[in-house]
């Protein structure tokens, strides 16, 4: 089983995990990590790296590309059993957790299906109440 590590900016990683085992229920293989005020990201990404095991896969989701912690964490993508995706929401952490991805291509595929759950959501007036 992939390894799944949320990553963030204070507790938005706690509350992914939390969110995503209120749906899917309980998570054995996902855990988080929260940047709060006065740590260092590095301290936390070498937390990370000290119990990555060479014989597992490590899925890392980040909440913010270019973020102090996703910044961070590009230092693990030394290892060849890593791999790190900026941005996450909750479809993506879902789909991660559910499904994980195997290789670069399903990734690219997993981020393009969480990208279509962003979108403008806006009431539409119906010309014709009428179902008949």
């Amino acid at each position: 089983m992939t390894r799944i590590i949320f990553i963030s900016h204070n507790k938005l990683a706690e509350g992914m995990q939390k969110a995503v085992e209120m749906i899917a229920g309980p998570q054995p293989h996902v855990e988080s990590y929260g940047l709060m005020p006065g740590q260092r990201p590095d301290d936390i990404v070498a937390h990370i790296r000290q119990s990555i095991k060479a014989d597992e896969q490590v899925l890392i989701l980040a909440d913010l590309v270019g973020g102090s912690m996703c910044n961070a964490a590009m230092t693990l993508l030394d290892l060849p059993n890593v791999q790190l995706i900026g941005g996450m929401n909750l479809a993506l952490a879902l789909q991660v957790v559910l499904t994980p991805p195997a290789s670069a291509d399903e990734i690219n595929h997993v981020i393009k299906q969480a990208q279509t759950n962003v979108q403008h959501v806006i009431l539409k007036k119906v010309k014709d109440d009428s179902f008949f």
